[in-house]
């Protein structure tokens, strides 16, 4: 089981940081290139599952503020 969760962690890692990579080449201004670009992503792939777990609390809470509200009675004392 540990072995799985290993190789999914390093297979996501080797994705995200590819990705980024990408990105960051695609969409950096060629006059000022970033310092270590390779670093960045290596980092922001060592990183993946918090982003993860980022983006699964960002859509429930999108979720959770579009579903109405029940209303309930007023709670009170009845004499």
């Amino acid at each position: 089981m540990a072995g799985v969760l290993v190789a999914i962690y390093i297979s996501g890692w080797l994705a995200v940081t590819v990705a980024v990579y990408a990105a960051g080449r695609r969409l950096t201004d060629r006059e000022k290139p970033a310092a270590h670009p390779l670093m960045v992503s290596v980092a922001a792939g060592a990183l993946w599952p918090l982003l993860v777990v980022g983006l699964v609390e960002l859509s429930s809470i999108i979720v959770l503020t579009k579903v109405p509200s029940k209303s309930r009675p007023p709670v009170g004392i009845a004499f």
